[in-house]
């Protein structure tokens, strides 16, 4: 008896379990493994072989081979797929005959004949019986059918074709289907490809490969996402607009990066099923997208599907193998057996056994001599599982424990077991222990977690307000949030300190309102409540809260007020003889008087060499470097800034500040800005944005390089406005960097554009900043901008003033910067005037000086305007206007290949521009290329913006065209490339943003 199989993809077993492997590949949350995917297939691609993707339980080797699969070369391939089941139940051949139970028709017409040995696999897979010849006479004896099975599913599976069979979980494969799996390998199918996926665990038996010479044999190992990756699949998942700062982390830290976790988590945050709360964290009752997805990842509990997925796996536990998992859970340490055993109270040996047994059902996690938790959502899956009677007895064993190990004890985490334990006092003791031992060792980050917690947790006054005091202290140098400053205020509200801890704490807090949390005038009232407070209790520390007072920003006081906390502050600064309060006083007293351009600022900075006998003493040297730096820089002096980041950077070796670490980091961002070091700044300026997202001027100076990156380096107009306005709201103590400077980039984009009336809106609110404070020493980047758009705007007289109060307010500081920008408005004053030869010769001064500075893209911005007032006016007589001509376009192309050299592609095009309103066109020898039906390179750049969904007035000012003109750039390229709207020219992209044909 003979059947026939048609061809695989036109009957109903399009693939294994129902499912088309095709649509696994476009499934969402597939992240990483490129290069893995890769090998498979290549494998694959070459039968017959073998592939084994090995993995922990939930580290994705099954959607490995989901994505694998989906490969158009496989597409003739039938694809059948076993789950070897649970060890604990009756599972022969299982596997193979769900695998078969999927194997297609066959439907090209091919007459394939099977053999009559095939038909003994009916009686394995009875769906097949009607398909299958009768088998031979001798398969009725049940022994002998055994026997011939492995032969019979070999012939049947040749006899079919091209074939891909996927073993899931062989390290639970019963007896019988290890035995078919190695006669299958040992003469496999010429072409049948055999994926097995294997768990990777102690203790659990591997199948063995031994296969024939001319048989591929493919490994993978797969391990959990980094952090990175994590951080692209929540990406994907929340979308960008949505992914809170801190995201991607908080998701790592709660799954170890296991994807199938890693998924769970998210759909139960998005949908609310989760059970319970992840350990001390309350949970959000409304999360915000954008602003709560921390808090929500944070908040939420266990998700339920893996809940039931750990009970599953924890069901075939012994007694003493559920009790070790418990003490695991509770411990939450790397701690060894025998610690194990004692918190579980087993003897060594059955504590082994017990682990071992864990492990194999992938409950526990070798890591080493320590066995743990894949990852805390298992780990807190437990928790919530333990009575909590039980739960406070095992605390307290593993706390006494803990203690009885030797060494320096876990504080924080003896905190942790005798809070669980009722243990209140004792808890809240270990607590702030461990706080105090982690500032002593300058991890302030730790340190100020622990302070808040103890004053969070602490019931009685006089503990809240000492613990208070060092929270305060410490955490000006750490990532302080908002609990920080809600736990401090708390106790100045309510506990009533005394005058010495209050005036403290309170000028503590304002250095933290002022960097990080808070704005500038928040800190600086604080500081004005704290300063009587300290003069009557501790004059020494009110003459450090008098020179916190007197470092300005362009969000605070009158310049004038700062200069007189200065003064006073200098008339007591001798009585201070703490090593660290003096540094502290010098590190301000320095910074203060950069900021203002005071000539006297380098002999303050001076002050700072001295060698340092603490740690705190050289994180307060680190201090005022890093913000010497940023002064500095902001004045003008490039190569002082730079000795400045090196001894901070120095000065930082030997102690851990988040904060200062970032500070001099944007630091280098801005300082590479200026100097003209622009490949990769915009990638850097990213990374370091989404680093220090919890610092608010951090990231809003991180994010003012990207914006200036994306405007004159990618030509993203969009994107740059986005970023330079979102730096202008983000900053806290702006020290009159990021407001100036992106008013300024905003208003060129106006002005460009054509629209000197929104340029004008663009640095209003600079300027305004500027005249209140009368901080004009940083008004370097914008005070230029302001004068043009103001003289655009028929607002001559106001720039005339503006440029009268920059004179003054720099006349006498020390701040070479705003000096050049001066001359710069002078020559704008000028060409508005009508006397281009009295602003180009302006111009060349500020030039050579802009150059001198080390400032190139500045020097090339004034280079430009040049030759701009160069440019033959209307009134000019013939031979004078070919002279002035000719002598423009010389200066305008010099121009374009010093932009061209710093990769200032936005600022190329606008020189090309001014050229075509001047009715300039640089001839090409050959003459002008003939592109046909092609696109050319101006039309291709349209085509990409396009793609990408930009609007024609975005691309118009992208590519610092008319609007006009992208109208026509999109009708051609629509002509050329046959399609009827613009949605349509995405089809002809390649799949990298080329577009063509």
């Amino acid at each position: 008896m003979e059947r026939r199989f048609p061809d695989p993809g036109t009957g109903d077993g399009a693939g294994p379990r129902g499912t088309d492997p095709a649509a696994a590949g476009t499934a969402a949350g597939f992240v990483g493994r490129t290069a893995e995917v890769a090998r498979v297939r290549a494998a694959l691609r070459r039968p017959p072989c073998v592939v084994v993707v090995r993995g922990e339980a939930g580290a994705g080797a099954s959607r490995l081979v989901d994505e694998a699969l989906a490969d158009d070369g496989l597409r003739d391939c039938a694809q059948l797929r076993g789950v070897c089941p649970d060890v604990s139940r009756d599972t022969a051949l299982t596997p193979i005959a769900d695998a078969l139970a999927g194997l297609p028709y066959r439907a090209d017409g091919a007459e394939t004949a099977l053999p009559p040995l095939t038909g003994v696999v009916a009686a394995l897979v009875p769906e097949l019986a009607g398909r299958l010849p009768e088998p031979p006479e001798a398969a009725a004896d049940p022994e002998v059918r055994r026997g011939l099975l492995p032969r019979a599913v070999r012939s049947l599976l040749a006899a079919h074709g091209p074939a891909v069979l996927v073993v899931e979980d062989v390290h639970w494969a019963d007896p019988a289907t290890r035995d078919l799996l190695h006669r299958l390998l040992a003469d496999p199918p010429p072409r049948l490809r055999l994926v097995l996926t294997e768990r990777r665990a102690p203790g659990l038996p591997a199948l063995g490969i031994r296969v024939p010479d001319h048989v591929l044999v493919e490994e993978v190992e797969v391990r959990p996402w980094t952090p990175e990756e994590t951080g692209e699949f929540v990406r994907r998942r929340l979308g960008e607009r949505a992914t809170g700062p801190g995201s991607a982390e908080a998701v790592h830290a709660r799954t170890g990066g296991f994807p199938a976790a890693a998924e769970a988590l998210l759909r139960a945050v998005r949908e609310g099923g989760t059970t319970g709360a992840a350990e001390g964290v309350a949970p959000a009752e409304s999360v915000a997208p954008a602003e709560g997805a921390v808090r929500a990842v944070l908040a939420a509990g266990v998700p339920s599907r893996l809940r039931r997925d750990l009970a599953q796996r924890r069901g075939p536990l012994t007694d003493d193998a559920q009790r070790v998992v418990e003490a695991a859970a509770v411990l939450n340490l790397p701690v060894t057996v025998d610690t194990l055993a004692e918190v579980a109270d087993l003897e060594p040996g059955r504590a082994e056994r017990a682990v071992a047994q864990a492990v194999r059902r992938s409950v526990l996690r070798a890591d080493g001599p320590h066995p743990g938790f894949r990852h805390p959502l298992d780990r807190q899956a437990v928790l919530d599982d333990m009575p909590g009677p039980s739960l406070a007895w095992l605390s307290l064993r593993a706390a006494r424990a803990l203690r009885r190990r030797g060494g320096p004890p876990p504080l924080a985490e003896l905190a942790r077991l005798y809070r669980a334990a009722g243990r209140t006092k004792e808890g809240l003791r270990c607590l702030v222990a461990a706080a105090d031992r982690a500032a002593a060792e300058g991890d302030y980050t730790a340190a100020t977690t622990l302070y808040t917690q103890a004053v969070t947790e602490e019931p009685r006054a006089g503990g809240r307000i000492r613990t208070a005091a060092k929270l305060a202290r410490t955490a000006q140098l750490a990532r302080a949030g908002e609990q920080v400053v809600s736990a401090v205020r708390r106790v100045l509200d309510e506990d009533a300190p005394p005058p010495r801890l209050s005036g403290e704490m309170r000028l503590h807090l304002a250095v933290v309102l002022r960097n990080q949390s808070g704005g500038a005038l928040d800190s600086l009232d604080e500081i004005a409540r704290a300063i009587p407070d300290l003069e009557v209790s501790d004059p020494r520390t009110a003459v450090r809260a008098m020179l916190v007072a007197a470092i300005p920003s362009i969000q605070g006081w009158p310049v004038r007020r700062h200069v007189a906390w200065l003064e006073r502050a200098e008339v007591v600064a001798g009585r201070v003889t703490d090593p660290v309060a003096r540094a502290a006083m010098a590190a301000n007293r320095a910074t203060a008087l950069m900021l203002l351009g005071d000539h006297r600022a380098w002999a303050a900075a001076d002050a700072l060499r001295g060698p340092a006998s603490s740690v705190m003493e050289a994180a307060q040297y680190a201090r005022g470097w890093t913000n010497l730096a940023h002064a500095s820089m902001a004045l003008g002096h490039a190569d002082k800034a730079r000795e400045f980041l090196f001894r901070a950077a120095a000065g930082l070796a030997d102690t851990s500040s988040p904060y200062l670490e970032g500070l001099t980091q944007t630091g280098r961002l801005v300082l590479a800005w200026h100097e003209g070091r622009w490949e990769r700044l915009h990638q850097d300026a990213d990374h370091t944005a989404r680093l220090y997202q919890e610092i608010p001027d951090l990231t809003a100076e991180a994010m003012l390089v990207r914006g200036l990156t994306a405007l004159h380096v990618l030509g993203d107009v969009p994107r740059a406005r986005r970023d330079l306005a979102e730096a202008a709201r983000t900053t806290r103590y702006d020290t009159g960097v990021i407001i100036t400077a992106s008013a300024a980039a905003i208003a060129r984009v106006h002005l460009e554009a054509g629209r000197p009336g929104q340029a004008c809106d663009a640095v209003e609110g600079a300027l305004r900043h500027l005249e209140r404070t009368g901080g004009w020493v940083w008004a370097t980047e914008v005070v230029p901008t302001a004068v043009e758009a103001l003289c655009g705007s028929g607002q001559a007289e106001r720039a005339h003033r503006i440029v009268a109060d920059f004179d003054a307010g720099t006349v006498d500081r020390d701040a070479p910067a705003a000096r050049v920008a001066l001359t710069v408005c002078r020559a704008l004053l000028a060409e508005e005037e009508r006397r281009p030869d009295r602003a180009a010769l302006l111009l060349a001064e500020a030039e050579a000086e802009w150059r001198r500075l080390g400032r190139p893209f500045d020097a090339a911005r004034t280079a430009e305007a040049r030759g701009r007032c160069l440019l033959p006016g209307p009134e000019a007589a013939e031979r004078d206007a070919s002279e002035r001509q000719q002598a423009a376009v010389r200066a305008i192309h010099g121009v374009v290949e010093q932009y061209r050299r710093l990769g200032a592609r936005w600022d190329v095009a606008r020189c090309h521009r001014l050229l075509r309103r001047h009715d300039i066109v640089t001839t090409h020898r050959r003459g002008r290329l003939g592109y046909g039906d092609q696109l050319s390179p101006r039309e291709q750049e349209v085509a990409r913006l396009v793609v990408q969904g930009r609007a024609n007035r975005d691309i118009a000012e992208s590519l610092v065209l008319s609007t006009r003109t992208v109208e026509h750039h999109v009708a051609r390229i629509m002509r050329k490339l046959n399609v009827s709207s613009r949605t349509d020219i995405t089809v002809a992209g390649d799949g990298d943003g080329a577009v063509g044909r």
